[in-house]
Order: C-alpha cells, then structure tokens, then sequence
C-alpha cells in the first residue's frame, strides 16, 4: 500500500474580517451617502428661487376674488395673441366680435423661469389696429413667462390678464 502525504497551507496567513472592520465598511459607505446627499441639497437650495409669487399665502386668502375677476374676464370674451417678431414682443388684442381693441395701458411682466434677477417689466404701446408692442432687446436669450396686464383707459383697475410662455431668440 501506497502512503501519500497531504500538506496544508499554514494557518498564519488567513485574513479574518473583524467587527472594526465592518464598522469602518459601514461608516464609510453611509459617508459617501451622506456627502453625495449633501451636495444635492446645496445645488438644489443655491439654484432655487423660492417662491414662485411673493405673499402667496394672502393670494390664498383671496382666491375668491381672483375667480371672480377671472369671470368677468371671461363674460368680456377678449382674445388676446402673443408673440417675438424682429426683436420686439407683438401683443394683438380683440373684443368677443372681433373688432381690434387700441389704446389700453398694456404692462408685462416678463419672468426668466429660472433666474429671478432678470425680470423686467415692459410697457407695450398701442400702434393702432389692436396692436402693442415693445421692443424685447434687454431680455437675454432662453424661455421668457409673459404676464400680461390691459388696464383700464385710467391705468388703475385690471381689464384682462393674459399668460404666454415665450422663447425669446
């Protein structure tokens, strides 16, 4: 009979993973978490305005008011069209037989959507035949809110509002 001999490895050389080790694996999993967290919530808070509308929570208050108002508005039956033609906002404004509305005090707020310090507010004229315009050549390029206001021939009580989302070139 045949005698073979089995060797084994020594047994100093194994690795055994310890509790510190687990720890430390654990901690730093969660830091990287936390880290990778942390700079989406100062992107997010760094490149937010806030509030969308200033004193919202009176706007709220007085929601029935603006029901009403947007009511009237629609019982004037106005049709309104808005648009950027050769570097000035063209702003056309009818009544509910079509006839061509002149002469109103129209006012805009144009709102950059994603940087508050660029709003600006213009003040369209009447050139005749139901069309205002203003020149949009201190907006820079991108996509532009338009909120429209016609004012009564007295400039002190609100007619028609109007919203239009424009790119402006």
């Amino acid at each position: 009979m045949t005698q073979v001999m089995i060797e084994t490895a020594p047994a100093g050389k194994e690795k055994k993973l310890t509790g510190w080790q687990v720890l430390l694996i654990f901690l730093g999993f969660f830091s990287v978490i936390f880290a990778v967290n942390g700079v989406f919530l100062y992107n997010a808070i760094t490149s937010f305005p806030g509030e969308d509308v200033e004193k919202s929570y009176l706007q709220g208050l007085n929601y029935n008011q603006t029901l009403d108002a947007r009511a009237a508005q629609a019982e004037l039956g106005w049709q309104a069209q808005a648009g950027i033609e050769s570097g000035k906002m063209v702003f056309m404004l009818q009544d509910e037989t079509g006839q061509d509305l002149s002469g109103y005090p129209v006012i805009v707020e144009a709102r950059r959507l994603t940087i508050d310090e660029e709003d600006q507010v213009l003040t369209l004229k009447s050139i005749g035949a139901g069309e205002y315009q203003a020149s949009v050549d201190a907006l820079t390029s991108g996509q532009w809110r338009m909120d429209i206001t016609v004012l009564d021939f007295d400039a002190e009580t609100t007619v028609f509002q109007a919203r239009k989302d424009l790119r402006v070139p």
